[in-house]
């Protein structure tokens, strides 16, 4: 069984999944946030820091990327391939409108004929592609016509996430639609949705025995330790759990600090974490109030410091 962790915007960028795989681990393969071409054809410093240099960000990642045309597939395979990866992620799920109006993420699953254009004139095989989508942007049948095509093309693996696009995150996965894929795909299949805590992925894999490949997100920002409890892992002691956790936070703040531009931005950057790092311990409301609070580096690291002189939740671990 692979897991994977899915990008989630405003997290889990270079400095969570370095910080992460150092201090705790468990991520069998890592994706970017999606990368994109701005109107000038270029990509921005902030994509170019998910997946430059190759030497410091290879580390079992998978480069994702949106496109709606063959010039754009064709630019970020080049790109991609000219660093050093051997893998690349097509995102064809995003469900946000301000994408999928572009034509682009689940925009394209009701288009057949122009994925298969984009295939056809964009990808050269220079490195394996795989590609995340969902059932469908309006309807949970328009992937039927997409996968035959995707399997023509040699895509190496397919990622679905059982809802449509103007679901966007709200409803529940279609488990049944799902199964129908998966009997006639299996193994091509991997899963991603809704997997939040262990007996998500139990539901799942009891559903689906021979599945090779789940993608995990929130799930694992809530439990830094879940891909532990997936995969069997015994889990380290209390003590050890929060020193990873504060080894973890110490190097995100450094990394950040390394390169953002004073006390503002670094905790604009900071304090979101605490959303999901706050969850980690038994007094949740009493942590995330006092970085909340806090106002300048100094006031929070002392509310980091009181945040981890906190018990972790027994359900933590």
């Amino acid at each position: 069984m692979k897991i994977s962790l899915a990008p989630l915007q405003g997290y889990t960028d270079w400095v969570f999944r370095q910080a992460y795989q150092k201090n705790i681990g468990g991520i069998d393969e890592f994706y970017t946030p999606f990368l994109v071409l701005q109107n000038d054809g270029i990509v921005k410093t902030a994509h170019k820091r998910e997946v430059e240099p190759y030497d410091d960000k290879c580390n079992n990642l998978v480069p994702q990327f949106l496109c709606g045309s063959s010039e754009e597939l064709s630019f970020f395979e080049a790109y991609f391939s000219e660093l050093g990866y051997s893998k690349m992620n097509w995102n064809m799920g995003c469900p946000y409108p301000m994408v999928t109006k572009k034509g682009k993420g689940s925009g394209l699953l009701p288009k057949p004929n122009k994925v298969e254009e984009i295939l056809e004139k964009g990808f050269h095989n220079k490195l394996k592609l795989s590609v995340k989508l969902r059932l469908g942007l309006l309807d949970d049948t328009e992937v039927d016509a997409i996968l035959p095509i995707l399997k023509d093309y040699n895509i190496s693996e397919i990622i679905l996430h059982p809802r449509i696009g103007k679901q966007l995150y709200k409803g529940t996965v279609n488990l049944n639609r799902f199964n129908d894929l998966y009997e006639k795909y299996e193994s091509y299949l991997g899963y991603n949705g809704d997997i939040g805590c262990e007996e998500d992925f139990k539901k799942v894999k009891n559903l689906f025995p021979e599945l090779q490949h789940v993608m995990i997100g929130r799930g694992l920002l809530k439990d830094y330790w879940l891909p532990y409890k997936i995969k069997g892992i015994a889990l380290p002691s209390s003590d050890i759990r929060r020193n990873q956790l504060k080894n973890m936070h110490n190097d995100i703040f450094k990394l950040y600090s390394s390169y953002l531009q004073g006390d503002t931005q670094i905790m604009q950057k900071m304090k979101p974490f605490w959303e999901y790092f706050s969850s980690h311990f038994e007094n949740e409301k009493k942590v995330l109030k006092a970085i909340k609070k806090s106002v300048g580096i100094k006031k929070y690291e002392q509310a980091v410091e009181f945040a981890f002189s906190q018990q972790l939740k027994v359900d933590k671990g």
